[in-house]
């Protein structure tokens, strides 16, 4: 059985608890502009009129619904990966090296993908809203440190995977 520091897993777990509420905080207010952006539709084209970050503010609408839309899906594929890393460091204080664990970062390389994926057509509608250059026109997009951590995902989770067979083969022998 590996020793653990309790008071490191608290913090852990406590900073994982921070984070979902973050993520959780940033998808309703996203949800809250979406819903401000349909109800307030003529004033808020009047305020984007003065902006120098959007091309045409007459056909801005559906792009800015669906960007709304992406990043909310963004985000709770984020909230799927923090419950998975509190499940991971919760099993981890016990015993790391289990299938379960394995599984779960399996799932959290599988998640990271799909932020990957719902980061192009991000960046494509962002690109096509907003002016070339604005901070704006740059969000979303590939990010070779997401790919980094898509790898490192996987190959952790065929660590754990190894390790839990390791585990049972020497279980079995004793």
């Amino acid at each position: 059985m590996p020793t653990t520091n309790p008071t490191l897993f608290r913090a852990t777990h406590g900073l994982l608890w921070l984070m979902l509420a973050l993520v959780v905080a940033a998808a309703l207010i996203v949800a809250g502009v979406a819903i401000a952006l349909v109800v307030a539709w003529p004033d808020v084209m009047a305020e984007i009129r003065t902006m120098p970050e959007f091309v045409d503010v007459a056909t801005i609408r559906f792009p800015l619904g669906i960007l709304m839309l992406l990043l909310i899906a963004v985000l709770g594929v984020a909230a799927y990966i923090l419950r998975q890393l509190q499940a991971l460091v919760t099993s981890a204080s016990r015993d790391p090296f289990i299938i379960d664990n394995a599984a779960r970062l399996r799932r959290i390389g599988w998640s990271l993908v799909t932020i990957q994926v719902l980061a192009l057509p991000v960046h494509w509608t962002a690109a096509n809203i907003a002016r070339a250059g604005s901070e704006f026109s740059q969000m979303g997009g590939l990010s070779i440190g997401s790919l980094l951590s898509i790898l490192l995902a996987f190959v952790l989770a065929a660590v754990f995977e190894q390790g839990a067979a390791m585990r049972g083969e020497l279980e079995g022998t004793v």
